[in-house]
């Protein structure tokens, strides 16, 4: 499935507004309008809890906003039966349910709060952070990039001046610009002020590994398999948790 979106990013929420004016939002750590219109779904460590007419404070709360043509109700009775794994009951729109079911489905995955339990789920690598890495430097030397990182707070990642970036990123084979280029390129709009010829000029902070490898490189590869300290450890054998 192809999806095209618009996405906005803030301090705490993402923000995507799909091709027939669906809304997807994803909410960390914001308070949610208690008047707020359309499906919440929330979400604990990343782990799928409720679904549910009423936004409910919690770590993640993800609102959909369906398209005129899907029923809310229709939705939600959806959303609790594919979790359930049972099978879904058609409706008169559910083309159209069916559809944005996907896109959310599909969405979720990419942004990591699956909304379907995978059997691999037990076995993903959890990674933590600890004080002591605040003390070690990781680097990265790849994908046209280069770079010093310090993780020093669970939160925080700080890439030093002086990081080169990559200047350019692999379309789609339809040649659209794909999710990850678009959310690279937003992170370095954001730190654009910090940033002269594709070479950053003051210390840039970050939330994530996952984030360092959007704004250095694009993405588009495990980044806790690439950045790496002085001996090559990665900073994955670091940080997971056996």
């Amino acid at each position: 499935m192809k999806i095209k979106t618009e996405m906005t990013l803030t301090e705490n929420s993402i923000q995507l507004l799909l091709d027939k004016g669906e809304k997807i939002n994803i909410f960390t750590a914001a308070t949610i309008d208690s008047a707020a219109t359309g499906l919440f779904l929330t979400f604990k460590k990343r782990k799928f809890q409720s679904v549910s007419l009423q936004p409910t404070k919690t770590d993640t709360v993800i609102q959909l906003i369906p398209a005129k043509e899907v029923a809310t109700n229709d939705l939600l009775v959806s959303i609790q039966l594919t979790v359930k794994n049972q099978k879904i009951t058609p409706a008169a729109d559910y083309k159209e349910l069916k559809n944005f079911l996907e896109k959310v489905i599909l969405l979720l995955n990419t942004f990591d709060y699956p909304l379907i339990s995978q059997k691999k789920a037990a076995v993903k690598v959890q990674h933590r952070w600890k004080k002591a890495f605040a003390d070690t430097p990781f680097f990265v030397d790849d994908f046209g990039s280069k770079a010093k990182i310090i993780w020093q707070k669970r939160n925080e990642m700080r890439i030093e001046k002086g990081a080169i970036l990559r200047r350019d990123y692999v379309l789609n084979k339809d040649g659209s610009v794909g999710l990850n280029a678009r959310m690279g390129t937003q992170l370095r709009q954001e730190q654009a002020k910090f940033i002269e010829n594709f070479v950053t000029t003051e210390d840039i902070i970050l939330k994530s590994v996952n984030e360092i490898g959007l704004f250095l490189y694009f993405g588009g590869t495990n980044s806790w398999l690439v950045l790496k300290d002085t001996d090559g450890k990665t900073i994955d054998e670091y940080a997971s948790v056996k």
